[in-house]
Order: structure tokens, then C-alpha cells, then sequence
């Protein structure tokens, strides 16, 4: 007789096959890493370049943002709009997007239709038009995003959170720049930043797709042989030290929510306890029923959602916690999320650790469905210049991974007395509720994070 009243078990243990990554190389020198997907006639293409806003003049933050939005605004013989054209007509998908630390150029195309896709794409990255009327209108709509930007609570705790971390190196700033800093940006500023940036040795080709080794070399080699690779732009890295617990809040006037963010400096991708605070992270606030989210949303329901994550940049990490609740409970929340940052450094049970283990787990295969998944795998690798074969043991390692692991792992993760707190909305509603918490005096801050005058 069937026992309704239990869940199947589930039959054999699921397995999945990490798909093969093969290093290549171009004639120039230019690193190609290949995977190779037959079942759909696809290619999918991702150019990485390690430029982002981490290249910006300081006086000039949001060029590299504004560099990337220009680079395929014609190209070659093409206009803007011709150049759109041309893609929408084979079919192909083609965009560029920047963060802190690099910039990417994906294309999307059918196998039939990839050569002369790879054609435009060569057009975009070597033969950018850089026109003069390009440039005021996307400087234009950067300008205009800056100012929609200023009354988004969540961007403003947001970018306020990561000055306060990062303090004066290149991630404390916004990739999209400042009103001030972006109004300064010239056309010249922006062929400049291209010519130093966008070079070959600054880049990686990442290919999946219906190709064979030989045809990648050869069709890459065809358009991207001559590219120049003698260059090769720098950034410096000031890494910044942890402080005393400090408290900060930006005003928002008549906020019915406050956005509040919490944590601290972390370290990089490649830490060796990387499994066991990811494992750590899942209990505290990385799923819907960890302990963070249990206690804000379901036990005192403040908010929809509540959350902690580890953000890892090329050079730096980033411990952060992240919610918006009601703003008369702004107080009482902090409190809370104090509670679980200090607890979750005492104990961790076995249930717990096996739960997000299997949550891990399971969740892995989903990472690699699409061919854009696939790629995107491997451009974290060439962010965190990881080996190729990191993911391979991804899962075997979580399986291994013990209680005393994760438990380590929270107390050289995780820093209480280190911490800095940020609270955005209404500032007479706020700091009564601020001054509550170990008797602190919030720090005025603008919307750009420095000290209110």
C-alpha cells in the first residue's frame, strides 16, 4: 500500500555531465575558450574585455559605461541604424554590456548565418564610428538614467552601501559615473578610452556552440589576426581595510519603505573556503527559508524578501545583506539582521548544512541550460582567473564539505563589529528608530555618499 502522507523517495542519485571546455588560441596570441554544443544549428559568442569603470578617469567616471554604449553604435560602412539592420537580417542577437571590472560583446546567431555575423562583430570591435551625433544622445540618456537613478531608494542604499566599503578605489564608484563627472566626457575622451582599452591582449573570446575546434581557429583567425595585441591597459588596486561597525542613512522624503543594506569587505572568488561560506551563506540569507528571510518576512513579516550574498569582483568581495521593509520597523529589522550575523557564528546544525548542501546541488545544472548559461559559466572563470576545470569539482565538493567546514567558515566570513550599516528613507522616522541600537549616531550622508553638509 502507498503512504500518501510521504514524498517519493527519489529512485537513483542525478547526475550531470559538466560540458568540455577546450582551450584555444589565435594567431595574435588572443585566448579562445571553446565548447562545443551539436544539437541545435546556434553559436553563441562572447567577446570579454578587461576594461569596466575600474578604467575610468577619476575625473571622469562613466566612461567606460558610456564607451560601451557607443562601440556598436556604427560601425565600419554602417550607421547605427544600418548596423542594426544587418543583424536583424541574418537573424543574430548582438549587444555589449559593462561592469566594474570588464566588458562583454555577445552574438547570437544561426550556424548558416555565423560568418557573416562574426563579420559585423569584427566591424564593432575593431572599426567603431564613434559619431559626433552618437555621442550626444547617448550621453544624453546616461545623463537622464543619472538623475532617474537619484530617486530609486534601492540604487541609492546601493551605491551609498559600496562607497562606504570600498571607500576611494575604483568599485566604490558607480559604473554609470556621476551628473558632474559624465557632463565632462568628450567624444575624444571616449576614442581614447577605446584605443586604450579595447585591445587584444585585453581579451578572451568564449565560443559555444555547433563548431568544430578547427572551424573557431580558422573562422576568429579570419577576422581577428590582425588585431593589435601590444597593448594592454592597468588599473590599480587600493584595497581598502574593514572599520569599527559605523551606521549612515540618506534622507528620502516621504519614503513608506526604507532600503537597507548591511555588511562588510569580503574576500575574492578564489578563497579556499569559497564552498564552505557559500554553504554557510545558503543557511543564513542565501534561499527563500533561510534564516534571514525566515525571520524578516515570515516571523515578523517587515518585508517580501530579505537576503544575504557574497558579491565577488575581480580583485575584492563584498559580504552584503539586503532588504526593504516597512519603515517604522526600520529599526527592529537592523536589529534582527544583527541577531542572525552574530548567530549564525555560534551554531549551525547538521540539518541545516545538509539542506543547503542539497539545495546547491540541485540547483548546479540549472547554471548550464542554455548556450548563454554555458558562457557565462565560463566568463566568471576568466573574471576570477579560475582554472577551467574549477566547476568540475563543484559539486563533489559541497558533498564533502563538514559541519566544521561551514561552522570555520562563518567565523572568518562573517564580522559583526565590522560592519557598515546604511538605511535610506525618511530621516525623521529613521534616526530615532537608529538611535536605539547599541546607543549609535547615524551619519548623514547624500546621495552620493559623502557626509552631508
Amino acid at each position: 500500500m502507498i503512504d500518501r502522507s510521504a514524498a517519493p523517495a527519489p529512485e537513483k542519485k542525478l547526475t550531470f555531465d559538466l560540458p568540455e571546455i577546450k582551450e584555444l588560441s589565435l594567431s595574435n596570441g588572443t585566448k579562445v575558450l571553446f565548447v562545443r554544443k551539436d544539437k541545435l544549428p546556434i553559436v553563441y559568442t562572447n567577446l570579454i574585455i578587461s576594461c569596466g569603470s575600474k578604467s575610468d578617469p577619476a575625473a571622469k567616471r562613466g566612461t567606460g559605461y558610456l564607451t560601451s554604449l557607443l562601440v556598436d553604435e556604427g560601425a565600419g560602412k554602417f550607421d547605427s541604424l544600418e548596423l542594426n539592420g544587418e543583424f536583424e537580417k541574418l537573424g543574430s542577437i548582438f549587444s555589449v554590456r559593462s561592469n566594474h571590472d570588464m566588458t562583454s560583446m555577445t552574438l547570437t546567431s544561426l550556424k548558416d548565418n555565423f560568418n557573416r555575423s562574426l563579420e559585423l562583430m569584427s566591424d564593432v570591435i575593431l572599426t567603431p564610428r564613434f559619431d559626433e551625433k552618437d555621442f550626444a544622445r547617448e550621453k544624453k540618456k546616461v545623463l537622464d538614467k543619472i538623475l532617474q537613478l537619484k530617486d530609486e531608494p534601492s540604487f541609492i542604499a546601493s551605491s551609498v552601501f559600496e562607497r562606504k566599503i570600498f571607500k576611494d578605489s575604483y568599485y566604490a564608484f558607480p559604473e554609470i559615473g556621476f551628473e558632474n563627472t559624465v557632463a565632462d566626457i568628450s567624444n575624444n575622451d571616449i576614442k581614447k578610452f577605446y584605443t586604450q582599452n579595447y585591445t587584444a591582449a585585453n581579451s578572451t573570446f568564449v565560443v559555444v556552440g555547433n563548431l568544430t575546434e578547427s572551424e573557431v581557429t580558422d573562422k576568429f583567425n579570419g577576422y581577428f589576426s590582425k588585431w593589435d595585441s601590444s597593448k594592454k591597459s592597468s588599473a590599480i588596486f587600493e584595497k581598502p581595510e574593514r572599520a569599527p561597525t559605523s551606521f549612515y542613512f540618506v534622507h528620502k522624503k516621504d519614503s513608506a519603505q526604507s532600503e537597507i543594506r548591511i555588511g562588510h569587505l569580503a574576500k575574492k572568488r578564489d578563497a579556499a573556503d569559497f564552498i564552505p561560506a557559500r554553504i554557510m551563506n545558503t543557511i543564513l540569507g542565501g534561499q527563500f527559508s533561510s534564516r534571514i528571510n525566515l525571520n524578516l518576512r515570515e516571523d515578523k513579516g517587515f518585508t517580501y524578501g530579505a537576503n544575504s550574498s557574497f558579491q565577488y569582483y575581480r580583485e575584492a568581495g563584498l559580504f552584503e545583506v539586503s532588504t526593504a521593509v516597512n519603515i517604522e520597523n526600520t529599526g527592529e529589522a537592523v536589529s534582527e539582521i544583527l541577531k542572525e550575523l552574530d548567530g549564525i557564528r555560534k551554531e549551525i546544525t547538521p540539518k541545516e548544512i545538509e539542506f543547503a548542501k542539497s539545495y546547491l546541488i540541485k540547483q548546479f545544472p540549472a547554471r548550464f541550460e542554455t548556450y548563454a548559461q554555458v558562457a557565462k559559466n565560463i566568463e566568471q572563470l576568466i573574471l576570477h582567473r579560475l582554472d577551467i576545470d574549477d566547476l568540475r569539482g563543484y559539486t563533489g565538493k559541497i558533498e564533502s564539505t563538514e559541519i566544521r567546514e561551514v561552522s570555520a567558515a562563518a567565523l572568518e566570513n562573517i564580522f559583526p563589529e565590522e560592519l557598515v550599516v546604511v538605511a535610506v528613507g525618511e530621516k525623521e522616522k529613521i534616526i530615532p528608530q537608529l538611535k536605539k541600537i547599541k546607543g549609535v549616531e547615524p551619519e548623514e550622508l547624500d546621495l552620493n555618499g559623502n557626509p552631508q553638509i
